[in-house]
Parts: structure tokens; sequence; C-alpha cells
């Protein structure tokens, strides 16, 4: 009987046991369930080309009445421009702006990974963000300029001459390709479509560009002739890439100031346009890859965003995605433009803002005695030419650039020599590259006797205007420390130059002085009847020197 009773007790024990431990499990759950930490709300950031069907899948995913560490967790998905998101991290957790942009979200979904490269406070991110959605950049264009692109065999690269040369598309009626590249608020399809030209240009499109390469004489050049049309009109404006969209589509004509617009292959669709066509460029891809971005902050935030994260990864929510026009297939690195980090497409955008104009300029550097004046530990010559041989290397491809020296009988009778004719910077000089001609030639110069400057100025304002290159800044660039001694008179030099001006080439002569020698007076005369500019600078080795001469060659 002991054993027998003894044996009921341990079994009850056991039973008992175990119906405590469920409930104590159940009143875990139960507790769990009715959220004994209360709500939470996850923000979520979307750009407004995704937005719509993240908050499709925020509804989904509330519907599972989902827990994160005992909080009962809700979505609220905001449409905002990735560059808003962008700068307003970059201020800093201190400084987001609830006012304009609502509660700090806990999840980002940028229009690409540019922009995330772009954010500069690195702390504002957690962990390693990962594509959610995709689409290529393509040209939205009306249909004959479409086929006339294709039909060219163009690359991304290939957009900047048909950009300027009205012939090149072979539509005579239309003119240039005149891509517009808006680039206001929510304009990321620019930013992407700019770096994917770029890298073209530079010959590697799947490496990421670097700021030097972005600054660089090639990439400036190719840059500030995307920048204008073959009208002459400015490609960037401060639209969005909508608004650029909906001008296009209601003037989607031969005579319209625009003719494409860079846009991702999804938000031309969304547009259902019966007008415009899908281009797409030849070579690597540039790609909109709508990276889910974790925001730092409270573990339940940072887990609810991993969450919601993971629901929309799942086959309904990709499926989702892809009935909106995106791609879910996780993107390849091959035959993709590696997207610009925010310092490269900072110096591409400002470039296009600021275009590098194409000048044609004849170099007119005095070679007299005076030159000959020490300043700073070398002469006013040597400093000079040293200021000269920097904007030589700066200066774009397009632009046209001579250099003449004068002084007196420096060329058996004649004051003046033509040491680099007036030509374009990617014609050699004989054999040799302008470029390097230019920098010898200039750095062989010696001072020599007087300077016979209104004399040498007049034959090379005559040959500037003979040689006038129309939809350039035409000019002479006179760089002199002296006095005048030539027999011909400021009175009589003017009078020359009013004779041989034509309005329809105008030619502008642009005077810098070094030191209060040269006469004044004579000089604001001259550049004021050519159209000119008078610089002064107090020494040859002044920084200032260089930063006017880069004004007037570039």
């Amino acid at each position: 009987m002991i054993v027998v009773l003894t044996i009921a007790v341990l079994v009850a024990a056991v039973f008992g046991w175990f119906a405590l431990r469920d409930r104590i499990s159940d009143q875990g759950i139960e507790a769990a369930d009715t959220c004994v930490e209360g709500p939470a709300v996850l923000t979520v950031a979307a750009d407004p080309d995704i937005s719509a069907a993240i908050e499709q899948l925020a509804t989904r995913f509330d519907a599972t009445a989902p827990v994160i560490r005992d909080h009962c967790v809700t979505v609220e998905v905001r449409a905002i421009a990735s560059d808003a998101v962008r700068v307003a991290l970059n201020s800093g957790t201190d400084n987001w702006d609830d006012a304009a942009l609502g509660a700090r979200p806990g999840l980002w979904i940028p229009q690409s990974s540019a922009h995330v490269e772009a954010v500069v406070d690195r702390g504002a991110i957690d962990g390693t963000p990962r594509p959610l959605a995709s689409s290529p950049i393509v040209l939205a264009a009306p249909g004959a300029v479409a086929d006339a692109v294709v039909a060219a065999g163009s690359s991304w690269a290939d957009l900047i001459r048909l950009q300027r040369d009205p012939q090149a598309l072979g539509l005579p009626e239309w003119g240039g390709l005149r891509l517009a590249l808006p680039s206001g608020s929510d304009t990321g399809a620019s930013t992407l479509a700019v770096a994917a030209i770029a890298a073209g240009v530079r010959g590697d499109s799947t490496t990421a560009l670097t700021v030097d390469e972005a600054s660089s004489t090639q990439l400036v050049s190719a840059m500030s002739e995307l920048a204008v049309t073959d009208t002459g009109a400015a490609a960037t404006s401060a639209s969005t890439t909508y608004d650029a969209l909906a001008a296009l589509e209601n003037a989607a004509g031969p005579d319209a100031a625009v003719h494409a617009v860079p846009v991702t292959e999804q938000q031309l669709a969304s547009t259902d346009s019966s007008t415009l066509t899908v281009v797409r460029p030849q070579g690597a891809t540039p790609v909109a890859d709508h990276p889910a971005v974790v925001l730092s902050g409270d573990e339940t935030s940072t887990r609810a965003a991993a969450a919601f994260v993971d629901f929309v990864r799942q086959p309904d929510g990709t499926q989702t995605l892809s009935d909106a026009g995106f791609s879910v297939d996780q993107a390849q690195d091959s035959g993709i433009v590696a997207p610009p980090s925010g310092r490269v497409a900072d110096a591409l955008l400002a470039v296009l803002r600021n275009p590098v104009l194409p000048r044609r300029a004849t170099v007119l550097l005095d070679v007299s005695e005076s030159m000959g004046t020490t300043e700073g530990g070398a002469t006013r010559l040597q400093n000079t030419v040293r200021a000269l041989s920097e904007q030589f290397r700066r200066v774009p491809d397009a632009t046209e650039l001579g250099l003449w020296s004068f002084s007196e009988d420096l060329n058996n009778s004649l004051p003046f020599r033509v040491d680099v004719p007036t030509g374009p910077m990617t014609v050699p000089v004989g054999t040799t590259p302008r470029r390097s001609a230019l920098d010898s030639t200039a750095a062989a110069l010696t001072p020599a006797a007087g300077s016979f400057t209104y004399a040498s100025v007049l034959v090379a304002y005559l040959d500037a205007v003979a040689g006038y290159v129309p939809g350039r800044v035409n000019s002479v660039v006179l760089i002199t420390d002296g006095t005048d001694d030539s027999p011909l008179s400021a009175d009589q030099l003017l009078s020359e130059l009013t004779s041989a001006s034509d309005p329809a080439r105008p030619v502008a002569v642009n005077i810098v002085r070094i030191g209060d020698d040269s006469p004044a007076r004579a000089f604001t005369d001259i550049a004021s009847r050519t159209g000119g500019t008078v610089d002064t600078v107090p020494t040859s080795d002044s920084p200032d020197l260089l930063d006017r001469l880069g004004k007037l060659l570039y």
C-alpha cells in the first residue's frame, strides 16, 4: 500500500508540474498577445515611386498582429523624396525636422544605393542595406527620337554627342537629343544617368568613380558639353523627374525644348504614357535598386524594421513588388553601373549646373624686360608661365587655345611672335599634343626688350576676328606688367579696334595687369570697347593671378 501510494503521489506531482508549466506558458503567450509593453509604430520613409507598394505590404503585415519585444507593432509608411531623407540624416539625429518630415523613421527605402552612399553620418545606419526591388534607368522619349537613338547603337557616353550635334540623330526636323536633366527634389534617375554617362566617358562603367576622376579635365569637358543642348538651352532644371516627364509628354514634338528624360523603367510604366517610349542605351546599366536601410534606434525599432523587411521578402511580398513594375531578382554586379558616392554626384552635378563654356582664346603674353623683375623668388615671367601651365592642364578638350608673346622686334621686325597658333586642344601642334606644346613653349620664353603692347593687341585682335568660331566665347587674353612703347597710340588703337570689330563676330580683349605700372585708363578703354574685362593683381606670385586666368580661359 505504501508503495502504491508513493507512486500515485509521484504521478500526481508530475502531471501537476506539466499542467503548471503549460499554464505559465499560456499566461506568457497571453501576456505577449496583449502587448504588455504597449503599442509601437514602425515608421517607414519610402521613395514616392515605391511607397504605394510598400503601403500595401504594411497593411498585410499589420494584419498578422506582429509582436516585437512585447510591443504590438504597426507600420506607418510615408512617401518622402530620397534626397530629403539623406539631407536630414546628414544633419544629425538631434536636428531631424519632425514638422517637415514627421517622426524619424526606423526604416528607409530610398530609390537607389547612391542615396545611401551619400549619407555622411554612417552611424545613422544599422547593418548593411540590401536591395529590395530594382528598376533600370532608361530614357523616356518620343518614338521618333527613341528609334533614332537605338538605330545609332548609342551608348550612355554617346549621349553627349547626340546632345550637342543637331545632325547626329539623323532627324533634321528634330535637331539634337535635348536630354533634360532635372536636378530638383526626387531626381535620383538623373544622378544615376549622369554617373553612367561619366563612367562611359572614363571607359569603365562598373568601377565606382572617384572624386578626382569626376573633377578631371576629361569629365569636366564631357559634363560641360552635356549641360547645354543644341539650342543653347541648359539641360538642368530645378524640376522633379515627374514634372519633366509631364512637360515632355505634353509637348513631344520636333520643336520642343526637351526630347528625352532619364527615368526608371517603373516610373515611365506607372505614367501609362501613350506618347513616350523606353530607350535603353547600350552598355552597363544604371539601376535604382531601392535598398532597405534599417536606421539606428532602440532595439524594438531595429527589430521591427528587420521583421518587416523579412516579411516584404516573402513570396507574397515580392509578387506585390513585381506587380508594381519592379524586378525582385538579386541584381548582379556584372553589367551594372556602380552607384556614385555623394561627393562624386555633387561634383558631376556642380559642373552640369555651372558648365565650363567652350572658348576660343589667344593668350598674348608680355615678355618685355620688366617681366624679368623678381617677385617671390622667381621672375614675373616665370610666375606667370607657372600659372598659365596650370590652366593649360585644366582647360576642357572643347577649348581652342593659342599662345602669342610680344616685346620689341621679337620676330625680326615684328614685336609679336605666334608661339602656338590658336586651335582645338584635341588637335596636336605638328606631332606634339597641344597641351604639351603650350606648356613647353611657354616655359622656354625669356624676357626681351621693350613693350609694343598696342601694336601686338591690334594684330592679335584682327586674327581672332578672322578666326571667330560661332557658339564659343572668343577672346584675346592680354597679360602685361608695363607701359606701351609702340608708335601706335591708345587712341589710334581704339579707332582701329572699332573699325575691325564685327557684331556678328564678337571678340573680347580681356586684360590682366600685373602691378600698377601699366596704363590703367587706356586698358579700361580697350576692354570696354571690345566687351572685355580688366583685372589687376598686385604681384605675379599672388594666388589671384591663377584665379583670374582660370576665369578667362575656362
